[in-house]
C-alpha cells in the first residue's frame, strides 16, 4: 500500500440497505506530515476502505478480513464494526450465496435441485447472528448514537420485545437529530431524517399505516380518510421543498388521528407535538 498521501474518508451510512455498499468520498493531502499516530490512522482507514470496494464487488469474505484488519489496528473505528456486523446479519439472514446460488451447508445437485444439511446450515446462521449482534453491540458501546446500528441489531433480534427496543431507540435518535437539523434550517436533511424515523414507526406499528377508503368512492381518498403514516410522510415530502405551511397541515392532522382516532399513539403523538412546535418556532 502506498502511504504516500493521506486518505481521508468521508463515511456515508444509509440504514435501510440490506448490504451498505455505498463507497466514501476520498480525498487525497498532500505533503501530509507522517508521524506515529498519522500512519496508524492512514492504515485503518486504508484498510477499511478497501472492505467497502471489497463488499461492493460482492467479495463479503475478502471485506470481512479488510474490516477486521481496520478494527485489529483502530478498535475504536465504528464504522469497521457496523459494515461487519452488517455482512455478518446478512449471512445469519440468508441474504448473502455463494457464487454458486447456494448458502454454505447446502450442496447444489443440478441446475434445478439443491439439498442442504439442516443442522449444518442453522448452526452457520445461528453463528453469523451472534457474530452480528456482538459488532452492532460494539458499535452501539463506541457511539451510542449510531441509529443505524440500533436499527440493524433490531433486525435479527430473535425476541419481539428486544427488536422493538431497538426499532424505537433508532427511531428516536433520527428524530433527535432531524429537529436539530430543523432549527438550521436545513429542511430537506431534516425531512430524509424524519422519513427514516417514521418508517421505523411504521414497522413498530403497521396498523398505522392502514388506509380508509370512503364508500362509494373506489380509489379516492380524502384528506381524512389517510392513515397517520400516510399523512406524516406527505408531511414530510412537503417539509423538504421548504413547504411548511403544507407540512404543518399534514402533521397536525396525524396527530390529531393519533391522539383521538383508532390508531392511538401517545409516544408518536409527543413526537408530531415536537415537530410542529419545531416548525412554528421556525416560522416567526
Amino acid at each position: 500500500m502506498n502511504y504516500k498521501k493521506l486518505i481521508s474518508l468521508t463515511l456515508t451510512i444509509t440504514t435501510f440497505t440490506t448490504i451498505n455498499t455505498i463507497i466514501p468520498q476520498i480525498k487525497t493531502q498532500a505533503n501530509q506530515p507522517q508521524n506515529k499516530q498519522t500512519t496508524t490512522q492512514i492504515k485503518a482507514s486504508d484498510w477499511y476502505y478497501q472492505g467497502i470496494i471489497k463488499a461492493n464487488k460482492k467479495d463479503y469474505r475478502g471485506a470481512i478480513e479488510d474490516f477486521t484488519k481496520a478494527i485489529e489496528i483502530n478498535p475504536r473505528l465504528a464504522a469497521a464494526y457496523y459494515q461487519r456486523g452488517l455482512i455478518y446479519s446478512n449471512y445469519a439472514r440468508g441474504e448473502i450465496l455463494r457464487s454458486d446460488g447456494t448458502l454454505p451447508g447446502c450442496v447444489r445437485v443440478d441446475e434445478y435441485s439443491i439439498t442442504c444439511e439442516v443442522k449444518v446450515t442453522a448452526n452457520w446462521k445461528r453463528q453469523n447472528q451472534e457474530k452480528a449482534i456482538e459488532d452492532f453491540n460494539r458499535v452501539i458501546s463506541i457511539s451510542p448514537r449510531y441509529a443505524a446500528a440500533f436499527y440493524q441489531r433490531g433486525l435479527i433480534q430473535e425476541k419481539r420485545r428486544d427488536k422493538l427496543k431497538d426499532f424505537q431507540v433508532a427511531a428516536d435518535i433520527y428524530h433527535s437529530q432531524a429537529l436539530r437539523y430543523l432549527n438550521r434550517e436545513n429542511y430537506l436533511q431534516a425531512a430524509r431524517l424524519l422519513e427514516k424515523a417514521d418508517k421505523l414507526y411504521l414497522e413498530m406499528n403497521p396498523e398505522a399505516g392502514i388506509i380508509e377508503r370512503p364508500t362509494g368512492s373506489p380509489g379516492l381518498i380524502s384528506e381524512m380518510k389517510k392513515s397517520p403514516y400516510q399523512l406524516m410522510r406527505e408531511g414530510n415530502q412537503a417539509f423538504g421543498k421548504a413547504d411548511l405551511q403544507t407540512a404543518l397541515r399534514k402533521y397536525k392532522l396525524a396527530a390529531r388521528k393519533l391522539r383521538y382516532g383508532t390508531q392511538k399513539d401517545r409516544k408518536m403523538y409527543r413526537n408530531l407535538q415536537k415537530r410542529i412546535r419545531g416548525i412554528e418556532g421556525n416560522k416567526r
